[in-house]
Formats: structure tokens, sequence, C-alpha cells
């Protein structure tokens, strides 16, 4: 066998092959863009998330449906601003409704997360339970 000299690539081939490269990396880059930006919101709503449950379960696991919650007991675990012991950077605020007119009856807690580098006003999570109480203190 022998050798021809146009064996190969000519470098018209190669800035053509290059060209097109180019066009598919462009139309391939805002979506590689967009998933990294969905994958941080999904990391940090996660995170809010996991914060607001945790505040929840304690609250759930403090005063369980047997029939002895006060509604000052509970009212007294609202707060406001605690930082997240995972070190995220997120405060929730705990807010307990009223109490109810009549007994028993039920209150509501809602945990709201907030990304003080974002927003201290709009939370990234609210997330809400109920308490079944049975007195006023």
């Amino acid at each position: 066998m022998t050798k021809h000299a146009d064996d190969g690539f000519s470098l018209i081939e190669v800035v053509i092959a290059m060209f097109l490269f180019a066009v598919i990396s462009l139309a391939i880059l805002p979506l590689a863009i967009q998933a990294a930006a969905l994958s941080t919101v999904n990391r940090d709503e996660a995170a809010a998330n996991a914060f607001a449950s945790s505040q929840l379960a304690v609250i759930r696991s403090s005063y369980p449906d047997d029939g002895t919650n006060a509604c000052s007991g509970v009212r007294a675990k609202q707060f406001t601003q605690k930082k997240d012991p995972a070190e995220t950077g997120l405060t929730a605020n705990l807010v307990v409704s009223a109490c109810p007119t009549s007994y028993p009856g039920v209150v509501t807690i809602t945990a709201k997360v907030f990304d003080p580098a974002e927003s201290t006003t709009d939370p990234v999570v609210t997330m809400a339970t109920q308490v079944i109480v049975t007195a006023a203190s």
C-alpha cells in the first residue's frame, strides 16, 4: 500500500470541525449555567427545609397530643432570628398563633426560615404544624 499526500484531515476540515464544536458548545452553555444555578437554589432550599423541619420537630416532641398541653407553654416557645446550628447562615423565626377561645383547641406554629444575605422579609421556606392545647395556662 502506498500513502497518498492527501491522507488525513486538511486544515479547512479541522477549522470547520472546530467551528461546529464552538457552535454546539455555545448552544449548550446556557443550559449548563442554568443547571448550576438551579443546583445552588435547590441546595439552599433543602437546607432551609431541614432547618424548619427540625425546629417544628422539637415542638411536636415537646407537646404530644396527650391532653396536657397548655397554650401559654406553647406560646413561650416562640422565637426570632435563631441561627442554624449547621452554620448555613440561615435564621429561623418560630411564630405561634393566638390561644383559642375555647378548649380543647388548636394552636398553629409556623417556622419561617430566612437567608439574611438574600432578604430578611421574604422567607426561603415557611412550614407549619399544629398542637392541640387543653388549657390556657
